[in-house]
């Protein structure tokens, strides 16, 4: 066929000989070829493809389907158009794609595809898909599909233009994955992803497009005869989909490699001659693709116009990076997950999309990756580079116990006594628990992920030590290692201020073994400052857990006559003068546990002074750097509580500076956590400045902080709360702008995290007040929109819940949102006309709040609640009086008059009141909204 055709019959002459048979053979092939007038010099489903595409398009521009107008074409594709249109009936204003079917080749069939498309788009409900609002057919019977329109830039461009990172780039790509994911569990493959089916959109949130060619993957195969008709795009289709053979999730995996080849290299995985669909189908079924580590070496054919140097550098830049970094940053993990999703045999792929998606995030989080199993080298390599503290912990571990071991052998060899022997392995294992405890455990404090593991060391290191303390009564260095070991437990178990487990319960029992074991090593020498010291500080932590209630200040107070008692002693320890600064706090904790505001904010000033004049006399203690962060924002929260807004304000900025400027790698985990916590108690004092979106905006930044921990660490109960709590906050956001169906799942979303967390609550249940809390904003979300029947339902589950919460009659915080629920929910009787109920219920609001009253106390959130419960009871007597006969109404009016007077002299008691939010978490209600009914 490459000769002409004069040249033919002498080379056959020359090649067949004496084979006449053969001749006319080559010679029939040859005519037939001449007939077929090229037909074969392309595939069947390109031929088709073309010809479907020449076909007139339905031009609806300016026509109206069902209730959208045509506004213009925005794309088209193998089954048809798509176009901007708008909703055109009046009830609100939208702008939509349309997308209908190009009449013509096999309609039927089209037709048919078309409804399968509405059908799988209709299953599926996920950020990162484009979402279907309606279809159907118009009056002439042309099928049509109302879409989400998506106002956005193919994922590549946009990667491209904003120049994202690898990382960057991995990230968005994650987000594509989690789509692709969720349609697979929903029994759906795509079947056609590429770069232009995911748009981003302004803001950065990736779309995945275009369900035409996907299936469900239990439909019936014979829809089309794969055969005849093949939709596929060659450059992105698996080598399975090029030959037209069954198709399974592994095509999709295929597909999503080939978009993150493209992604990281700014190349094709594959170098054709040309780029027919023809040829690419050829290379995608029989050529092994080229690492994404040296796509940029032969970049230049992919880039016309520009010199391999030069192609290199533009694809370089556009991912923020040099030839040689990129190069680098692809090499090792990346090559082999890209090249994973790109093997020709769907089985050696990926197992699923998820899998894929978790072995980018372990790269990104520098852990082994799945697509490198099974050497150990490398394993070992990722883990050291990663946990460099651990490593060399554990080394000195190792090396303890070798020389342990090697200490053994050689006094075998010496044939010393079964009594030496057994002090050398008396030794070895006291060894290994206390590197367990201090070195091990510590190092592994820094690192999210680990508190499980943590909790399982220390678990051993404590049995290991009781059972030595069992054969060695007596040493007072052995009960002290032993108590530590249980009090680093115990703050694994159940901490409530950092990484833990959240069993209050086991950490309880611990710390009481601490304690013992704590006094024991005193009373064994009176004048040892640090072992007295150690005494005060578990008296502390255990008291810590209780203050609200009687127990817990006795213990606190037994922590302060020991610390005063060693300080008088020893003016200049800073051990001690950090113990007692910690106390100050805790006695802060506990006056505004009984309301006493008025006297916390001195106790919260002395604990911040006490470790400023620290770090002043020790400018290197960076504990104490980290100690005077929370202390400066624990008084800027009780100056907030207070009304002193601009000194709360100044109080919790320096605090978050002061966290800000601590040396990295110093306790990573918990700072960044208190931090967060620091950036949440801002945010509620924007709050109480009105300053909404600003609080909004902290708030968020708080979530990029935890989120990530949290995830990495699933175990950690504080970390999951700390989440929770986040979403509630968001909810209170929505709330208070007005959004009240977003507020409610919120809100909602976070009470289901606390109760998955810790179960329903209980009068056991240390969460209850927050879950009461949630249930108050419940409320009001459903208030403000005037459902008052399920406003009332709130408010009454808030009451249930806070009303078994363990410190209900001790604590303030917890009474006053008691009394803010009866007070709340007599609006909602109000509201419902139910009138002798709502005075009842806000009395019963006024009887619990009575005790926190005192004026000395300046018990700001108390006062707010008491001026709501007087103004509700007006508000409720003014929906009598109107119903009330005339003799009858001036008696209400008087009453109501005194009840509104009362409420606006408890008002005029709050310094700086403000209408908006006190940082006790409930919204404010100024009675003069009460003088008329609302």
């Amino acid at each position: 066929m490459a000769l002409g055709a004069a040249e033919r019959p002498a080379y056959l002459e020359r090649t067949c000989g004496a084979d006449a048979e053969l001749r006319r053979e080559v010679e029939s092939l040859l005519r037939s070829h001449e007939q077929a007038d090229g037909f074969l010099q392309a595939p069947p489903a390109e031929l088709i493809a073309a010809s479907f595409a020449t076909l007139p398009a339905a031009n609806l521009v300016g026509r109206r389907i069902g209730v959208y107008q045509i506004l213009e074409e925005i794309g088209r594709g193998g089954m048809g158009e798509v176009y901007r249109a708008v909703r055109a009936d009046g009830q609100y204003d939208k702008q939509v794609a349309i997308k209908v079917v190009r009449v013509g080749w096999n309609s039927t069939v089209l037709f048919e595809r078309f409804r399968q498309e509405r059908q799988i788009l209709a299953s599926l409900e996920h950020p990162n898909i484009a979402r279907l609002y309606d279809g159907g057919t118009d009056e002439s019977g042309l099928p049509y599909l109302v879409m989400e329109l998506i106002e956005g830039e193919r994922i590549d461009a946009y990667c491209d233009r904003l120049a994202l990172s690898i990382d960057a780039r991995l990230r968005l790509f994650g987000r594509v994955c989690d789509a692709v994911q969720y349609a697979h569990q929903r029994l759906v493959i795509h079947r056609d992803i590429k770069p232009g089916n995911i748009l981003v959109t302004a803001d950065g949130v990736p779309k995945l497009l275009d369900f035409g060619l996907a299936k469900f993957l239990q439909a019936d195969e014979q829809l089309m005869d794969p055969t005849l008709f093949r939709p596929l795009t060659p450059a992105y289709a698996s080598p399975e989909q090029v030959r037209g053979e069954t198709l399974t999730t592994a095509s999709d995996v295929y597909s999503l490699g080939v978009v993150l080849y493209e992604l990281l290299t700014g190349c094709s995985p594959y170098r054709t001659a040309t780029r027919t669909s023809l040829e690419i189908s050829q290379a995608v079924a029989q050529t092994e693709p080229r690492r994404p580590s040296a796509a940029l070496a032969a970049a230049a054919p992919d880039s016309p116009g520009l010199s391999a140097a030069e192609a290199a550098q533009t694809i370089s830049r556009a991912r923020a990076s040099s030839p040689s970094r990129l190069r680098r940053q692809l090499t090792g993990d990346l090559d082999s997950i890209v090249l994973t999703a790109l093997r020709k045999e769907p089985q050696r792929r990926y197992g699923s999309v998820q899998q894929f998606a978790q072995d980018i995030e372990r790269h990104l989080q520098g852990l082994p990756v799945l697509a490198i199993r099974g050497r150990w080298r490398y394993q070992v390599g990722k883990f050291m580079v990663r946990n460099k503290t651990v490593v060399a912990a554990t080394a000195a571990v190792i090396v303890a116990l070798v020389g342990g071991i090697l200490v053994s052998m050689h006094q075998a060899r010496v044939a010393q006594t079964e009594r030496a022997r057994a002090e050398a392995r008396f030794s070895d294992i006291r060894k290994l628990a206390n590197s367990l405890i201090f070195d091990v455990n510590d190092a592994m404090a820094d690192t999210p992920g680990n508190t499980a593991v943590r909790k399982m060391l220390l678990d051993r290191a404590v049995e290991y030590l009781d059972k030595l303390s069992k054969d060695a009564e007596g040493q007072p260095d052995l009960q002290s290692e032993l108590a530590w070991g249980y009090q680093r437990l115990a703050a694994v178990q159940g901490s409530t201020t950092e990484s833990s487990l959240g069993d209050a319960k086991a950490a309880l029992l611990s710390n009481r073994k601490a304690l013992a074991h704590f006094e024991a090593t005193a009373s064994a020498d009176p004048r040892n400052v640090a072992d007295q010291l150690n005494v005060a500080m578990m008296y502390r932590i255990l008291s810590f857990g209780s203050l609200a209630r009687e127990e817990g200040r006795q213990e606190l107070e037994r922590a302060l006559a020991i610390t005063r008692r060693l300080l008088a002693a020893n003016p200049n320890n800073v051990k001690v003068k950090n113990e007692l600064s910690i106390e100050y706090q805790d006695i802060g904790f506990v006056q505004d546990a009984i309301g006493n505001r008025a006297a916390a904010l001195p106790a919260y000033r002395a604990n911040r002074d006490l470790k400023l004049e620290i770090i002043r006399a020790d400018p290197g203690n960076t504990a104490a750097a980290r100690g005077i962060g929370m202390a400066t924002v624990i008084l800027g929260d009780a100056q907030g509580r207070l009304g002193m807004l601009d000194d709360a304000m100044a109080s919790i900025h320096d605090g978050i500076a002061r966290y800000q400027a601590l040396p990295k790698g110093m306790d990573d985990v918990h700072i960044a956590r208190e931090l967060a916590v620091s950036r949440v108690k801002y945010a509620d004092v924007l709050l109480m400045r009105g300053e909404i979106a600003a609080a909004q905006a902290a708030f968020h930044e708080a979530r990029r902080t935890v989120e990530p921990l949290a995830r990495q660490d699933p175990k950690n109960i504080l970390l999951q709360d700390d989440v929770a709590w986040l979403d509630y906050h968001d909810g209170k956001i929505e709330l208070l702008l007005g959004h009240y169906a977003p507020a409610r799942l919120r809100l909602q979303r976070a009470l289901a995290r606390f109760e998955q967390l810790h179960g329903p609550p209980s009068g056991v249940d240390e969460t209850a007040d927050a879950e009461g809390t949630i249930q108050l904003w419940l409320g009001d979300a459903y208030g403000k929109a005037r459902d008052w029947p399920s406003a009332l339902q709130g408010y009454q589950r808030a009451i249930k819940v806070l009303g078994t919460a363990p410190d209900a009659d001790t604590d303030d915080d917890t009474r006053c949102r008691l009394a803010l629920g009866y007070v709340r929910s007599a609006r909602a009787l109000t509201a419902l006309r139910r009138l002798p109920q709502a005075q009842q219920a806000a009395a019963r609001g006024l009887d619990i709040i009575a005790p926190s009253l005192i004026p000395a106390y300046q018990d700001v959130p108390a006062l707010y609640v008491a001026a709501e419960a007087y103004a509700r009871r007006a508000q409720a007597l003014a929906v009598q009086a109107t119903g009330a006969p005339a003799g009858g109404r001036a008696a209400l009016e008087d009453e109501r008059r005194a009840l509104l007077g009362k409420s606006l002299d408890v008002w005029r008691r709050i310094p700086n009141a403000t209408p908006l939010v006190t940082t006790s978490l409930f919204e404010a209600f100024d009675p003069v909204r009460a003088a008329t009914p609302e």
